[in-house]
């Protein structure tokens, strides 16, 4: 007798939430998270990437600070396009199509990146690419919100964007492997494109073995499927009569607008936008900032290293952040890391020894990556199951807009003052500005269903 014959039938009358609760954390979520994980370091990867070969394009072509910019920018730019029509497309026509077909576009144009032959190749690439990096930022999530038990959900979510560090390391050691070390010669660039590509091709066929979600199923009357897929995903027997299902309007983007969702849209759109100005003003203008400090001056390997490294109290952040969203709620922890990553910020601005700036730089890290691993919890949490990835796509739109004016304020600051305080000083103050907005208008969802 197998191990489902043994045990009894699942009750009838509960929802996709009650039937995934009692599953419990299974093999196939497991799975689902290390395959969701993966792409999430192709999204850091490919975004950092680009960084690493500018000085290559730069040269190659000639190219001014205005186009270095836009090339720099152009994934980003392309990655909020494709949140915000992907997002929407995914609450339409469903989760799974998106979810394994955006990695495989990603791959396609990053490849195709590598036979560029002048800047408006390579900024065309890089903006298609993102296009398929915006898909994965906003139906990733909210595809494995929808198949985690809700007592793990918080937690996995959070760990979702511990593989961004992950990415990181990806995009130095590709980068030290092809530029550094001059693998390919004239063409190592080239090379290092398709190297990035070729694994991405493989989650592609991996991310093909994942079933559609199963609120979304239940949720548009194909209870036949959902029952199929809460068998596979829990490991015990789910009959198309054991799911109820709440009566659900027909999903529009035109609820994200409504009055019973303003507070939550003003209180998210005000977060994501402190998360990326924070991240990308700060990080992106780091070798700059850190350059200009007679600490650090003449000492260009301790000036990468330093660089590099800064990013790297986030993993301690993100697991601090995994523990406290189930432990005090997500609301406080989300709320709590992006004030003090605001008061670690301004510490860093007003350094006056390399102590000080050491010391707050691993602090800023830490605060700021703990504070992406605890908003994508708290985002799929708060908005409704027929409009989630439109929200994902809506506040991923915003929050790249954000990031791509965060380096460009940033720059007009610098060359306003003269200097990086300012500069420094308006980004922490945007971080801790998105704690407050947090704190006084978020609602606590944890031990809440997925409507």
């Amino acid at each position: 007798m197998t191990v489902i014959e043994a045990q009894a039938p699942v009750a009838t009358g509960r929802d996709v939430e009650e039937l995934l609760r009692a599953g419990g954390f299974s093999r196939f979520h497991r799975k689902a998270v290390l395959v969701t994980g993966a792409a999430w370091t192709f999204v850091a990867m490919e975004i950092l990437l680009v960084g690493f070969v500018q000085t290559i394009f730069t040269a190659k072509w000639n190219l001014n600070g205005t186009w270095a910019g836009l090339i720099n920018s152009s994934a980003l730019a392309g990655s909020l396009f494709g949140s915000l029509v992907l997002g929407r497309l995914a609450d339409r026509i469903g989760r799974r199509t998106i979810f394994q077909y955006a990695i495989l576009w990603y791959a396609v144009f990053t490849a195709l990146t590598a036979v560029a032959w002048g800047p408006w190749s390579v900024m065309t690439l890089r903006f298609l690419a993102g296009i398929g990096l915006g898909g994965m930022l906003v139906v990733d999530p909210s595809m494995l919100a929808e198949y985690l038990p809700p007592q793990r959900r918080g937690r996995m979510l959070v760990f979702l964007d511990f593989w961004w560090p992950i990415g990181l390391l990806l995009a130095t050691g590709l980068s030290w492997l092809y530029i550094g070390r001059g693998i390919g010669g004239a063409d190592s660039w080239r090379w290092l494109f398709l190297t990035a590509s070729f694994p991405a091709f493989l989650t592609f066929v991996v991310r093909r073995t994942l079933p559609e979600s199963p609120y979304y199923l239940a949720r548009t009357g194909r209870t036949d499927e959902a029952a199929r897929v809460l068998t596979e995903i829990t490991g015990r027997p789910v009959a198309p009569g054991d799911i109820e299902v709440a009566d659900q309007t027909r999903s529009s983007i035109r609820e994200l607008f409504t009055r019973a969702l303003a507070r939550t849209d003003a209180m998210m759109i005000g977060v994501w936008v402190a998360l990326n100005i924070s991240y990308y003003g700060f990080f992106l203008w780091l070798p700059f900032t850190l350059s200009g400090a007679k600490y650090f001056q003449n000492h260009i390997y301790l000036l990468l290293t330093l660089s590099a490294l800064s990013q790297f109290p986030g993993y301690a952040g993100y697991a601090a952040a995994i523990w406290l969203v189930e432990r005090i709620g997500r609301k406080p922890t989300l709320a709590a890391f992006l004030l003090l990553g605001g008061l670690s910020g301004y510490a860093f601005a007003a350094a006056d020894s390399s102590s000080m700036y050491v010391i707050s730089l691993f602090f800023v890290g830490f605060f700021n990556l703990g504070a992406w691993g605890a908003v994508y919890p708290y985002t799929s949490e708060l908005f409704p199951t027929r409009v989630r990835s439109s929200a994902f796509g809506l506040l991923e739109g915003v929050g790249k807009g954000a990031a791509i004016a965060g380096p460009y304020i940033f720059g007009n600051l610098s060359d306003a003052t003269g200097g990086t305080f300012w500069p420094l000083t308006f980004v922490a103050l945007v971080m801790a500005g998105g704690g407050i907005v947090a704190a006084l208008l978020g609602r606590e969802t944890r031990g809440r269903k997925l409507l």
